[in-house]
């Protein structure tokens, strides 16, 4: 049965310039037909105002209810906080599951307020809590470094392609087509006429400086810089009209690599702050403890994982991440092929996804990051395919996560055997 059956309950049906709001008194009855407020100050008071009038109709505190809906949400959702009312954020995947009750194929925003204050009322569904304003402003940081290192990862793409085209044989003189070296090069020649044109001692300067090595090492460099020059020659000469595309995506790649630093930079600036929950700080110290783990991989972790005092169990984090098994059966028939449920946060899974690459790596020298994992990965890649061996190293690190924000201590690299040695040797609690 649901805690809020004899609440005043409001449902909001959010979009991104206006919302559809629908009440339920005590018993059940919709006491209004559904109504629009505008994402501005009038709307918004507008609302509160009808809100605190049926409080003192009602005699009952309003409880709101409204979908996730990204950023939508946030303003209106605050904004009735500040004003000391009660309210919840219900996961979408419930309201639409709620939304084919009728016959009829209805689908209007009405009917959506409608659901989503129905749902809150009558069903015993999971409800969240919006977590502290630091933690929501850093998971809106961290979520926006890896949207910009994604548009970064695009232009750098298009980048070799158009080297692939105007420039063949660029990528393969220097070891890394992005490093100090070759973004000098492109920067102050940008295309084969321009090396072709190029004073040969002043390039050859350029690139020992840039590669802080030898003018031998950099005449060979300008040796093969020519040769390449030279086969783009035979290109059409149309193509070189083209060449101002280097110019433009290399200008980009400084642009947004620069906004990238200066977005870690903001996140460090954040977690440092005496504003920040120091519990969440500390957090983010312990995750970084962890072989494999960096900075930025922490404060993700901990910005998406919220309040991590919801989760009584790894299995309760495993399947917040979306890496629970989905289960297929119906009958007498039992699915033997199913796949994670993915039901999680997206970005969650990518962080431990990279998380889990890198702890079954090895360093240039051949020590390993994880040998734990390392060694569990290459047994589990005996029977699996190698990506159901990283889910089950995933599976692990949430473990790892959970046991170390549990107890609050230092991450200790143990072996299986030792760490099955260690809870046969705790003291057992006697039965009373």
């Amino acid at each position: 049965m649901s805690q809020f059956l004899n609440d005043f309950v409001v449902g909001i049906d959010v979009s991104s310039e206006f919302s559809i709001v629908a009440m339920l008194a005590p018993t059940g009855e919709l006491i209004r037909k559904p109504f629009r407020i505008d994402h501005n100050p009038p709307g918004f008071h507008k609302l509160l105002d009808i809100l605190k009038k049926e409080e003192e109709r009602l005699n009952r505190k309003p409880i709101y209810f409204v979908e996730s809906t990204g950023i939508f949400h946030l303003p209106l959702f605050f904004f009735l906080k500040s004003n000391d009312l009660k309210g919840f954020v219900l996961n979408p995947l419930c309201v639409h599951s709620t939304k084919n009750f009728d016959l009829r194929k209805v689908k209007n925003d009405n009917k959506d307020a409608e659901a989503i204050a129905r749902l809150a009322k009558y069903q015993d569904i999971k409800v969240s809590m919006m977590p502290e304003p630091q933690i929501l402003a850093l998971r809106m940081m961290t979520r926006e470094y890896f949207a910009v290192s994604d548009r970064l990862s695009e232009m750098k793409n298009r980048l070799c392609t158009d080297l692939y085209l105007l420039f063949p044989g660029f990528l393969d003189v220097f070891s890394g087509p992005f490093g100090k070296t070759a973004l000098a090069v492109l920067q102050d020649y940008p295309s084969p006429r321009a090396i072709r044109d190029a004073d040969t001692d002043v390039l050859t300067l350029l690139i020992s400086k840039a590669g802080r090595k030898g003018l031998k090492w950099a005449s060979n460099k300008v040796a093969l810089l020519r040769d390449c020059a030279q086969l783009a020659s035979s290109m059409p000469s149309e193509f070189s009209l083209l060449d101002t595309k280097i110019k433009f995506h290399i200008d980009g790649i400084e642009h947004t690599q620069a906004s990238l630093d200066g977005i870690e930079a903001q996140i460090h600036k954040m977690i440092d702050s005496k504003e920040f929950p120091a519990k969440a700080r500390r957090n983010v110290e312990l995750l970084d403890e962890i072989p494999g783990v960096g900075f930025l991989t922490a404060a993700t972790l901990i910005a998406e994982i919220g309040d991590f005092s919801l989760f009584n169990s790894p299995k309760a984090l495993t399947a917040f991440f979306g890496l629970d098994p989905s289960v297929n059966q119906s009958g007498k028939f039992n699915g033997d092929r199913n796949k994670i449920s993915k039901r999680g946060t997206r970005i969650g899974r990518r962080i431990l996804f990279t998380v889990a690459m890198a702890s079954i790596r090895t360093t240039r020298n051949g020590k390993e990051i994880n040998p734990v994992l390392r060694e569990f990965y290459q047994s589990k890649c005996v029977s699996k395919k190698k990506k159901v061996a990283l889910v089950a190293v995933m599976h692990k690190l949430l473990h790892y996560i959970f046991a170390v924000l549990r107890d609050q201590k230092s991450f200790a690299l143990k072996r299986p055997e030792d760490h099955q040695a260690w809870r046969n040797a705790k003291p057992q609690p006697v039965a009373a």
